[in-house]
């Protein structure tokens, strides 16, 4: 190894020489950059060598060059370059060239050396690091890519970048983003040889004028080569030629390409999509309509049945709208699409084409409130009739696409197209245009025909309950007042006789109408969505109820049978969240002794979950530590503690630390070890439970007590 860095070092001495005599370094730096190189040489000669290693080597080399760079600019060295300017470089290739030969699979490295190749110019170190980059990852698209461009940016030769992009299409069979690259590549050449043939005077007049300047750049490093074609081509005459040249320079080749490209994908729409984004910034490129329309007459063909595909074809007639657009121009492009979509409708009914219609309404409809929103203050709106008109306009405009969209919901629901997606998408339609009840309307057809979804049914919930409170707000306070008077002589017995249910039977006498229609969509929606998909339903039902002061009666006995009908609820979120929820929710409104009511006739059934029990727990240690009068004794504590332990202490921590700190607010030091070791024997993986252990009872002790 040490022959080795010794050759190696040695070979380096005519460069450091060179260094050294051109005045970048002095005899002390190249010392210690010897040094410095020596160490990594040292390095990458090691038996298991790092990719981490080459890398740091490599930067170094680069941050060396970087100062010889800004000391010749500094220093005003001049003359001509030699070997002290490019040693470094070539240091840095063979640097890269080792690594590779290192770590062949790596891309990542070969992307480095290539982005180092181009930042340096070195042209031929990149057509090498190519050819052995693309002979080891043939497989790679984007190595193809990166050659293909290269040739055709920077070599100018687009007969080689396109071999390179039909090879790359063969080795790659299953890699779409090569066509769109191919096509991509067809494109910019057409463009540039049309400016090119505009600078040198060879275009028609009628030609349009050039997207951008690189045709310029183009030609001049190859006016000879476009006066030799424009020879060629008066020396061929005849409409035969002139018509083939006609045709690539509007980008015939491009369509080539694109009818290969959908023979070898031919099953994908957003394959096709693409080829239609890529035409998309050239507004001013003769070829763009006759390509668009192959593009279109290509899917209308080949997917008369896809949905994608109708939505695409609709959307063609919106694409070409400016934003300078008027607005009857821009409605009469919607009218279109809108054509579009009733006719893909007819042909091929779906509930993903009336999603994808709903979508594009939605959309025109948020871009004219925006027009309408910044068009009036614009100051190139136009007189004060002509705003006042513009404005009238867009107010038709959007009132016809909120028809449009009602009507296209009425007429999926005809047809049975709505899904649970697209009937929430209604009711939120609804709402947005500040219509209530049909959006509680909506909301009630919506569960009769979809009784299983939870997401419907709390939709419906919110709505009944916002019509409940504006009915309160409404003129229902002076009833509900003089009900409650006269109950309040019953409130106190139900409290005597039922401890339990005292708060739910309080909220119950004092229920409206309105109140128990709400009380009973709770339960009815609680019946009819399944136990799996209910726990959103439960959270939001007792939102609701505690918001409105409804009862919670007629839910503490949902509670109780739900619990009968599954086994042991989860340690976190399930139906113990539900049930956690509720005491809490019962502990505000009736006190300790209504949620002592639902968890009393809970603990025999099978245990709802892990939430249910902490929170149970929680609320009488909060009564032990507000010394309370209702505090449960030490012993009624001590078997809650044990009953939870029993069902869940395997796998709740959580439950464990709180057993310790009630143990702990008693000061008995030794009881909080017992229940320390009795965690540590039912927890199947208790390192999290040590270590929150050790962090709130050894750390910081006083927060224990």
């Amino acid at each position: 190894m040490a022959d080795t860095v010794r050759y190696l070092l040695e070979e380096m001495v005519p460069e450091l020489e060179a260094l050294e005599q051109r005045g970048y370094f002095s005899r002390s730096e190249i010392r210690a950059i010897v040094q410095k190189r020596q160490d990594f040489e040292y390095a990458l000669k090691r038996m298991a060598a790092r990719k981490e290693d080459y890398l740091r080597y490599i930067a170094y080399e680069s941050q060396l060059d970087e100062l010889r760079e800004a000391r010749r600019i500094s220093r005003a060295i001049s003359g001509k370059r030699g070997l002290a300017e490019w040693c470094i470089t070539r240091r840095v290739h063979f640097i890269y060239e080792r690594a590779t030969r290192k770590f062949r699979g790596d891309l990542g490295l070969w992307s480095r050396w290539l982005r180092f190749c181009h930042a340096k110019r070195s042209s031929r170190q990149m057509s090498r690091t190519l050819t052995k980059a693309l002979a080891l990852h043939s497989g790679c698209a984007a190595l193809w890519t990166y050659a293909a461009a290269w040739e055709l940016e920077q070599n100018l030769n687009a007969g080689a970048a396109r071999a390179l992009m039909q090879r790359g299409l063969r080795m790659c069979k299953h890699a779409p983003e090569l066509w769109h690259e191919y096509f991509r590549m067809e494109l910019l050449y057409a463009l540039r040889l049309r400016e090119r043939r505009r600078v040198l005077g060879i275009a028609d007049g009628d030609d349009d004028q050039p997207s951008s300047n690189e045709g310029q750049q183009a030609a001049a490093a190859g006016t000879q080569q476009a006066e030799a074609e424009a020879e060629a081509e008066e020396a061929e005459g005849g409409d035969e030629s002139a018509a083939a040249v006609a045709a690539v320079l509007n980008g015939a080749v491009a369509g080539v390409v694109y009818r290969s490209a959908i023979a070898a994908e031919p099953h994908s729409v957003s394959f096709r999509r693409k080829f239609l984004e890529l035409l998309q910034p050239l507004p001013h490129f003769p070829g763009k309509a006759a390509l668009e329309a192959a593009v279109y007459d290509s899917v209308a063909r080949d997917f008369a049945g896809s949905p994608e595909a109708w939505d695409l074809r609709a959307r063609r007639h919106t694409l070409a709208l400016s934003a300078a657009a008027l607005p009857a121009e821009h409605l009469a492009g919607v009218q279109a699409a809108v054509g579009v979509y009733e006719e893909g409708l007819r042909a091929a009914p779906s509930s993903e084409l009336v999603a994808a219609l709903l979508a594009f309404l939605q959309q025109q409809l948020r871009e004219l409130d925006e027009c309408s929103a910044s068009g009036g203050s614009s100051p190139a709106a136009g007189s004060h009739e002509e705003q006042q008109q513009r404005a009238a306009e867009v107010a038709a405009a959007a009132e016809w696409l909120r028809l449009r969209s009602q009507r296209a919901y009425e007429e999926a629901w005809a047809d049975g197209l709505l899904t649970e997606a697209l009937r929430l998408d209604n009711i939120s339609f609804l709402l947005h245009q500040g219509e209530v009840e049909p959006a509680l309307a909506a909301a009630r057809q919506a569960v009769k025909a979809l009784p299983q979804s939870a997401a419907l049914w709390q939709q419906l919930i919110v709505l009944q309950a916002q019509i409940s409170a504006e009915q309160l707000a409404q003129g229902a306070g002076q009833q509900a007042q003089q009900e409650g008077a006269q109950s309040s002589d019953e409130e106190e017995d139900a409290v005597m006789v039922q401890p339990a249910g005292a708060a739910a039977a309080a909220h119950r006498s004092r229920s409206t109408p309105s109140q128990q229609r709400l009380e009973g969509l709770v339960v009815q929606a609680l019946q009819a969505v399944p136990a799996a998909d209910a726990v959103p339903v439960w959270l939001t039902a007792i939102t609701v109820l505690c918001g409105n002061g409804c009862s919670l009666e007629g839910l503490c006995r949902q509670m109780v049978q739900a619990a009968l009908r599954q086994a042991r609820g989860p340690v976190e979120g399930g139906l113990g969240a539900a049930a956690a929820a509720l005491l809490t929710a019962l502990h505000q409104a009736g006190g300790i002794e209504a949620a002592r009511g639902l968890y009393t006739a809970l603990l025999p059934l099978p245990p709802p979950g892990g939430d249910y029990f902490r929170c149970l727990l929680r609320l009488e240690m909060a009564q032990v530590s507000e010394a309370a009068p209702a505090a449960p004794p030490p012993r009624k504590l001590q078997d809650l503690f044990d009953v939870a332990a029993a069902a869940y202490g395997a796998a709740d921590v959580q439950l464990w630390l709180l057993y310790c700190e009630w143990q702990a607010s008693r000061g008995t030091a030794g009881d909080v070890a017992g229940v320390y070791w009795r965690a540590r024997k039912a927890l199947g993986q208790a390192e999290a439970f040590e270590a929150a252990y050790l962090i709130r009872f050894k750390l910081q002790p006083s927060k224990a007590v």
